[in-house]
């Protein structure tokens, strides 16, 4: 096994022990840290140059912190984020319970339209980015995706950020809205991931033309609604155990027990050797914005009376105009997470309603990486299936600014029954 697969499993096992037993976190992010430092030189360049510029933000933040005596423990900067690194690698085994495919390309089924849309957002919702290459393996034509496609699987898998607690997206606003409450979040992300997707089958049958599906059955959801289930049950059952640490559990011994027993070893193999240095880029994007954000925290503890807002509360009119910013910022290829990173030290001071704080974040996660054709999603399938990154962007800023608006109908309906 590779020094930086040992680093990330070890991490893992640590990570989990640490949380059920109430062991201090430092010594897994530790080991997160030094696999990430590893595997730096094989970055991506622009991976690279956002980590480099969001942890020397961060570390900018924490000098002038320290200078003014921050009661923050400068510990933060490197556990903060350790949750979400469990998670990740955790998630990252479902990628070995991926159904295989038999069938020959000349002998596929054309799926339809709304069966593909389901399919690529519930099993998006558990196995991830593998989801996508899943059906676009199947539903390309001579390497390509055509429009309707690419509105289909490069808007419905990431609307599942909305309400999965298998994406990543649910552990960053478990850790940043504090007080959050999964089983509460859950009705409003399920109602906004619905309504997104109601606008991307609008959006795809507006193109009229024949559409080249992944041919679904009911059996192969049994994954993800079992999946999804055993996680509300776990913790509602348990409620003193988190969703990241739930989720970190259940994926890898789920994995396991669901996978094909063809080559059962190779594959875990493979997933250690070669699956979890893949999550480098996203490691080092977590570890800097986790030193990005804790450190204007610390700032902002050592300020006298923080920081002077325009509001001095947080209601739904100030979370739809800031899932706005997330949004923007992703079309220019900020990723949503330094927007959830940078606001939630800013809101903080206003003891804002933790769903509401959620919603915003979830919401911002959805809309913003399924829209903007800089996200990981949406430039995965432009160079994998041969799109024009303009063409993405064409394509999708209608559908960014009807979802905004949408998700402010979710924010309204929110302080109304509230």
């Amino acid at each position: 096994m590779r020094y930086s697969s040992a680093l990330i499993l070890s991490m893992l096992v640590l990570s989990v022990a640490s949380n059920l037993l109430g062991w201090p976190m430092w010594p897994a992010a530790v080991l997160s840290w030094l696999a990430t430092l590893r595997l730096g030189r094989q970055l991506p360049r622009t991976s690279r140059r956002q980590a480099l510029l969001l942890g020397g933000a961060g570390v900018l933040f924490w000098v002038v912190a320290l200078v003014r005596d921050t009661p923050n423990p400068l510990v933060s900067a490197i556990v903060i984020n350790q949750p979400l690194l469990m998670m990740f690698a955790g998630v990252s085994f479902l990628s070995l319970a991926t159904p295989s495919e038999k069938a020959t390309s000349t002998q596929q089924q054309q799926g339809s339209l709304l069966g593909t849309l389901f399919g690529v957002h519930f099993f998006g919702a558990v196995i991830n980015l593998s989801a996508l290459f899943l059906f676009g393996d199947r539903m390309q034509r001579r390497g390509q995706l055509n429009k309707q496609q690419m509105i289909v699987l490069g808007r419905a898998f990431p609307a599942a950020a909305a309400w999965s607690p298998f994406f990543v997206a649910m552990g960053v606003a478990l850790t940043y809205a504090p007080g959050l409450d999964f089983l509460s979040l859950l009705p409003w992300g399920l109602t906004a991931a619905a309504l997104l997707l109601g606008l991307v089958a609008l959006d795809a049958y507006r193109v009229g033309e024949e559409f080249i599906g992944y041919p679904l059955n009911a059996n192969a959801l049994i994954l993800p609604c079992t999946l999804a289930l055993s996680v509300v049950l776990i913790h509602h059952w348990w409620p003193d155990l988190t969703i990241p640490l739930i989720i970190s559990i259940v994926s890898p011994i789920s994995a396991i027990l669901l996978m094909s027993n063809a080559d059962r070893i190779g594959r875990l193999l493979h997933q250690c050797n070669d699956g979890l240095p893949r999550l480098a880029p996203q490691f080092a994007l977590f570890l800097a914005a986790g030193v990005l954000s804790s450190g204007l925290a610390a700032m902002l503890a050592s300020w006298p009376g923080g920081p002077v807002l325009p509001f001095s509360e947080f209601g739904e009119w100030h979370a739809w105009v800031l899932l706005g910013v997330i949004v923007v910022l992703a079309f220019v290829g900020i990723h949503p997470l330094v927007g959830v990173t940078t606001l939630a030290p800013l809101l903080a001071p206003l003891s804002p309603d933790p769903t509401l704080l959620g919603m915003m974040f979830l919401m911002g996660w959805a809309l913003g990486t399924g829209s903007s054709p800089l996200s990981g999603s949406n430039l995965a399938l432009s160079v994998r299936y041969n799109v024009k990154a303009k063409d993405i962007m064409r394509w999708n800023l209608p559908y960014a600014v009807s979802g905004w608006l949408l998700c402010g109908a979710v924010f309204a309906a929110h302080d109304w029954l509230a």
